[in-house]
């Protein structure tokens, strides 16, 4: 599992995603989090004051990334 969070975004709050990151880690379960200081929710939509450029350059850096290894395995 690939998240990509805002710091700053309440749904879902950083501490409900480390809540999650640790329970996936506990189980086993393969996941990969990222968490955007100075970016709330939507950072990656264009069209909307919230868009941040470059978290959403570095998001898209982790997609694909993230995608290439689901590929090769």
């Amino acid at each position: 599992m690939l998240g990509l969070f805002g710091a700053e975004d309440q749904y879902p709050s950083p501490a409900s995603v480390a809540t999650l990151d640790a329970e996936l880690t506990r189980l086993g379960k393969e996941n990969e989090f990222h968490s955007y200081s100075g970016a709330g929710h939507s950072f990656f939509s264009v069209d909307r004051p919230a868009y941040r450029v470059e978290v959403a350059i570095d998001g898209w850096r982790h997609i694909e990334n993230f995608i290439a290894r689901l590929m090769e395995g």
